[in-house]
């Protein structure tokens, strides 16, 4: 297995990358939106000069992926400047399908006021792997890779968040990778959401 860095330009490995998302993700606003406006969120992942996409690569299947950086709350707003057409073309097919997602993806835009306490960390935005490949450290590597790229003498720490409840399984994942519970929050949709910080390790 191997760790590679996705160019926007690999059509191939955004596609599968969009694949995995809505695996990963199934039931989550994201997900709901359609292949196009996933496709164009993980190609400004990669253009925008603050944010990075990895993937694991098994051969040359990819079974893995990471979106992170800094200042991610204008991942958004790097959209609709650079990519506004289908930015609005594939919102607007999403908001037809599901009128609801009209609240969340305006959200998504201004991003809540709490991102300004994060302003001075990296975020992991979303992260997933192939069903077939879970449980076999895919997920450990990719978040071994951030840590291994962030420069913590400028950096305070890797900042992620995710369900609070019924969802075991992913936090014990984050504490075991040298994730801590920094605070709880609840979504306007009600969902509860826990934050994890990961500092680097005092070394004596």
């Amino acid at each position: 297995m191997e760790i590679i860095q996705i160019d926007s330009h690999d059509k191939q490995a955004i596609e599968s990358i969009v694949t995995l998302h809505k695996i990963t993700f199934s039931g989550f606003f994201l997900a709901s939106m359609n292949r196009g406006f996933l496709r164009y969120l993980y190609r400004s992942v990669c253009e925008y000069e603050e944010s990075t996409l990895l993937a694991a690569v098994d051969g040359d299947k990819l079974i893995g992926f990471i979106a992170f950086g800094k200042n991610i709350s204008n991942l958004y707003k790097y959209m609709i400047k650079h990519h506004i057409i289908p930015f609005m073309w594939y919102s607007l097919l999403a908001f037809l399908r599901k009128p609801s997602i009209c609240g969340k993806l305006f959200r998504a835009l201004k991003m809540p006021k709490r991102s300004k306490r994060d302003n001075n960390s990296v975020k992991v935005s979303s992260i997933g792997v192939d069903p077939e490949y879970r449980e076999q450290g895919v997920g450990s590597k990719l978040l071994d890779a951030v840590k291994a790229s962030v420069d913590f003498s400028t950096i305070d720490y890797i900042t992620l968040e995710t369900d609070k409840i019924d969802n075991d399984p992913a936090n014990a994942f984050y504490i075991k990778n040298g994730f801590r519970l920094s605070y709880v929050f609840e979504t306007p949709e009600g969902r509860v959401m826990n934050v994890y910080h990961y500092h680097q390790p005092v070394t004596v």
